[in-house]
């Protein structure tokens, strides 16, 4: 065996568990976990409990379901972060093993890894990182929980759900609150450390799953500078299972809000009420600050307590229509009798304070390499707002990057004159003389870049998605089908009705 032979070994390139990796038959794999979480799906919708239970434990033990678990935690963006083992499953051979070890059996879950990133208002949200194998093991058992969760879940809860996103929930305000006899009061929820403060009794008690195998990922505690701590309370953040459990604990919010909201259907209507819940943030509709004080609150409060959480009595508040309030990032204010939903202003601050931060971190730094940093950040911010009004709001933001822009051009150049900093910086293209971008070279063939703009993109009416829709439903399914592969705006000739 030559010295290359025994290196490729080694790395178990060549090896029987890494040829049975990438012989993988992908498509009949996704086939027969979707069919199986279509059988959990319908037998929730016919109350069949037993039923469902047998099927997820099929799932959960089934090959396909083994195999797509370990394909999702190794290919995701955390793939390459370990847990407090140090290990990672890069490697083909790797991952089949690590299949093979995911036995429920005298199953252990390691301590999570706890580290830290910082949150919008300066502080940091702890997260807890698993190792691999439980990792896999969440993986597999979110493919068992999932056809539960879609089934009861809250028609208007948006968040970590499959299909849903914040663009919807942002769409189901409009649609509440656009109308000339829409609700005028707004409450604004807030949890405090909503995953931190989860009762772990009733998660055992209500979670559809193995109480043995949830019970190790609940109490497995958290490894912070070296010093073993345990856990008595919550979900841990960064866990794959901890979003779809929070779900299901908080769904049955909207039902709660509804029930009393009146005790007549009459009542009811009046009462306008609406709930929009996206994870741990949620708003409630009404017609009445009244209302929504004396009997919408008692009732949330409630709810929450039985569930070990409680709300922030600082953040939450009842607030008026035309004062607007902010949710996911945006700002919904009714002006003068018409409701519009536009960046809030922290989204904006938020967004130049990042540019300031990469022109800081890139003083000597060729423009080139500056305009590859700034361009995911402009662009990904834009498409985020990109269904509500924003256009004056994009225009601003372009112009106040171009200060930012021309304060780094010049510092770079204190003895040039702005004549000659505005032609190395900031060439003319086509009609538009101001672009910051760097021209091409002809002897490298090689074209320019050139600084995105967010007032090019086009501002799109965003089409919600249906409130009861759920995709492990068959009509569900081609339901979702249908809505990925269509691409036409609402305001297009010929829109699909489906939508």
């Amino acid at each position: 065996m030559t010295a290359n032979d025994a290196k490729v070994s080694s790395a178990g390139a060549s090896s029987p568990a890494a040829q049975m990796w990438d012989q993988a038959n992908w498509p009949h794999i996704e086939a027969e976990v979707k069919r199986l979480q279509m059988r959990i799906a319908k037998a929730i919708q016919e109350g069949r409990w037993g039923k469902a239970k047998s099927l997820q434990r099929l799932l959960t033990r089934s090959h396909s379901g083994k195999m797509l678990a370990v394909k999702r935690v190794t290919e995701n963006r955390g793939k390459r972060t370990p847990g407090v083992d140090g290990k990672v499953w890069k490697p083909s051979a790797a991952r089949w093993n690590g299949m093979l070890s995911m036995q429920h059996r005298g199953y252990r879950a390691m301590p999570l890894r706890r580290i830290y990133i910082p949150k919008s208002n300066g502080k940091k949200r702890p997260l807890g990182i698993p190792c691999m194998r439980d990792r896999a093991m969440q993986a597999l058992w979110k493919l068992a929980l999932e056809p539960i969760a879609e089934t009861l879940a809250d028609p208007n809860s948006y968040g970590f759900r499959p299909e849903r996103s914040t663009a919807d929930a942002i769409e189901q305000c409009f649609k509440a609150l656009a109308g000339p006899t829409s609700a005028e009061w707004i409450l604004e929820g807030d949890i405090r450390g909503c995953f931190d403060n989860f009762s772990h009794l009733w998660f055992l008690e209500h979670i559809p799953m193995d109480k043995v195998v949830l019970r190790q990922w609940l109490e497995a505690g958290y490894v912070d500078e070296g010093t073993l701590f345990a856990t008595r309370a919550g979900t841990p953040q960064g866990g794959i299972i901890s979003p779809i459990i929070a779900n299901m604990a908080l769904d049955g919010l909207e039902a709660v809000v509804h029930a009393n909201s009146g005790r007549t259907y009459r009542e009811r209507q009046r009462a306008r009420v609406n709930v929009i819940r996206y994870a741990d943030d949620f708003v409630v509709t009404g017609a009445s600050k009244d209302g929504l004080e004396s009997q919408i609150l008692p009732a949330i409060r409630q709810f929450l307590a039985e569930r070990g959480l409680e709300l922030s009595e600082e953040k939450t508040r009842i607030t008026h229509l035309t004062d607007g309030f902010d949710f996911l990032g945006q700002n919904v204010r009714r002006y003068g009798g018409k409701l519009l939903i536009k960046p809030a202003r922290k989204s904006i601050k938020s967004l130049l304070d990042k540019i300031r931060e990469i022109l800081k971190g890139n003083t000597s730094s060729t423009q080139e390499l500056l305009i590859r940093q700034l361009n995911p950040v402009i662009r990904g911010w834009a498409m985020y707002h990109r269904h509500i009004v924003a256009k004056a709001v994009f225009t601003l933001v372009d112009h106040r990057i171009w200060q930012l822009l021309w304060i780094w051009a010049k510092r770079r150049h204190p003895n040039k004159g702005a004549r000659w900093v505005k032609e190395r910086y900031f060439p003319t293209n086509g009609s538009r003389k101001w672009s910051f971008a760097t021209k091409g070279s002809a002897r490298d063939k090689t074209s320019g870049v050139e600084l995105f703009r967010a007032s090019t993109v086009a501002i799109i009416r965003h089409i919600k998605v249906r409130a009861t829709a759920n995709p492990f439903d068959p009509e569900g399914a081609e339901y979702f089908a249908r809505r990925r592969t269509s691409k036409r705006p609402v305001g297009w000739p010929g829109a699909s009705p489906w939508c």
